[in-house]
């Protein structure tokens, strides 16, 4: 009984944190000066790198820990989501739990896989690989700002130096991507 309580109270505490985090005002769109409204690529997609987000970090429950972004949709329509993550190994990513994304009103929860192996990207050495797991999809029915959470215990801050990353790690969440999806 006791555990559920703690489990009530640092969910409480984090959809408390993430709707009051979340107010913008919209006078920075696009600039991702406060770390939290981002703009999009030349093809629309949009990386939310972990190293910008807005974390809570929850010591006694890991699988709370919790990267959330403010999105602006620009163009309505259905959005790709994928889940970039840094890893020793690319046949397991060894994710105990569902890995939940939410975005607007939409929830996606599924354990990752390395649905695609980046092999060309230059902020990655060995031992590191880039794995990107496909979560899902969502709609966005019209233009604005969405706010964007992932909830992992694979969510925790790191050094762009992949260099200095321990490799007890593992496998850590560096990103979601949004594509938007051709009709």
């Amino acid at each position: 009984m006791k555990r559920f309580i703690n489990v009530f109270v640092v969910l409480a505490l984090a959809a408390v944190v993430g709707f009051t985090s979340c107010g913008n005002d919209g006078s920075n769109k696009g600039s991702g000066e406060d770390g939290m409204v981002v703009g999009g690529d030349k093809d629309g997609s949009v990386v939310l790198r972990i190293a910008d987000a807005e974390l809570i970090q929850v010591d006694d429950n890991p699988e709370y820990n919790t990267a959330e972004w403010l999105f602006t949709v620009d163009k309505p329509g259905r959005y790709d989501v994928w889940l970039s993550t840094l890893t020793i190994d690319t046949t397991s990513l060894r994710f105990n739990n569902n890995v939940i994304i939410t975005a607007g009103e939409t929830r996606l929860a599924k354990k990752p896989i390395g649905d695609e192996i980046v092999t060309d990207d230059r902020n990655v050495r060995e031992p590191w690989f880039r794995a990107d797991a496909h979560m899902g999809s969502i709609f966005f029915a019209k233009p604005g700002e969405y706010p964007v959470q992932v909830i992992s215990d694979r969510v925790e801050p790191h050094p762009s130096d992949v260099s200095q990353l321990s490799m007890d790690k593992h496998t850590l969440i560096t990103s979601v991507i949004l594509k938007p999806k051709v009709n």
